[in-house]
């Protein structure tokens, strides 16, 4: 990947300014979200902070909080040096990379959980994700290089249609393994919203110009880890239901019980922090 400054045409002004707007549209999704949610996460994380899931329930929140904080600096800064774009999309590669990844955490554990601690469920999402993951970071880290430019907007990547298959391949295996974790998992509306916007993302690298390819990919990361998120909470919800805070968001559409939920939250998570 080189850095470089580039002379623009309108059609490059235009992706670079598209691009823009989709990067602050997952970033006021994911902010919003985050403020709307607090209260619940102080409440249910908080004040009993204990458990594996805990910690990686702050993990998939806070580091994609403040990465995309950064990638932000380098797509609107135009007092940048050209030579920092190199480094900051290495960055931002690596944050798509690491938030896809603690999300696909989560929701293994999500679905070991549901199947009782299974082994062999267990044994086959790890082994399948192996493969998977292992093809989308040689895609992502060894395949053709793309350009950094420093651009009247900040620092954009150009990527050529070859170049854009091969990132579109690591997005394609998420979308695998999170229609598997669908087809598992057939209540589940989370994973359903993760599927289509990941299935969006990759439809750029195909259909869209070369500074548009891929260009979604903050608005799909978001809604991956607000969806975990909210996922998370949903079943810390369920296991301290008392009535306190309405249930905003619901995987499922059957009607349950309070005592039905609360039991079905307590044992996911403590099976979620067990395994």
């Amino acid at each position: 990947m080189s850095s470089e400054i580039v002379n623009e045409d309108a059609f490059s002004i235009n992706e670079q300014r598209l691009e823009g707007y989709f990067h602050l549209m997952g970033l006021v999704f994911l902010y919003y979200d985050y403020i709307l949610t607090f209260p619940m996460e102080v409440e249910y994380l908080w004040k009993n902070f204990h458990g594996s899931t805990r910690y990686m329930f702050c993990l998939n929140r806070y580091f994609s909080l403040i990465g995309n904080a950064i990638v932000t600096i380098s797509l609107f800064s135009t007092a940048l040096a050209p030579a920092s774009c190199r480094p900051f999309h290495l960055f931002r590669e690596i944050l798509l990379v690491s938030t896809q990844v603690v999300v696909c955490i989560l929701l293994t554990l999500r679905l070991y959980a549901f199947y009782d601690r299974s082994r062999q469920v267990l044994i086959f999402m790890l082994s399948f994700a192996s493969v998977l993951a292992a093809l989308a970071c040689f895609a992502v880290f060894f395949g053709q290089e793309s350009t950094s430019s420093l651009t009247s907007f900040g620092c954009h990547t150009q990527l050529q249609f070859i170049t854009a298959v091969q990132v579109a391949s690591a997005w394609e295996a998420l979308f695998l393994y999170d229609s598997v974790l669908l087809i598992m998992m057939l209540r589940a509306v989370y994973y359903v919203v993760m599927a289509l916007a990941n299935l969006a993302n990759i439809l750029t690298f195909y259909l869209a110009g070369p500074y548009m390819r891929g260009g979604i990919s903050t608005l799909s990361s978001a809604t991956s880890v607000t969806m975990v998120s909210r996922l998370m909470l949903h079943l810390h919800e369920n296991a301290n239901a008392d009535g306190r805070y309405p249930s905003t968001f619901r995987s499922t559409l059957r009607f349950a019980t309070t005592s039905t939920l609360q039991e079905e939250g307590r044992d996911t998570l403590n099976l979620m922090d067990a395994g």
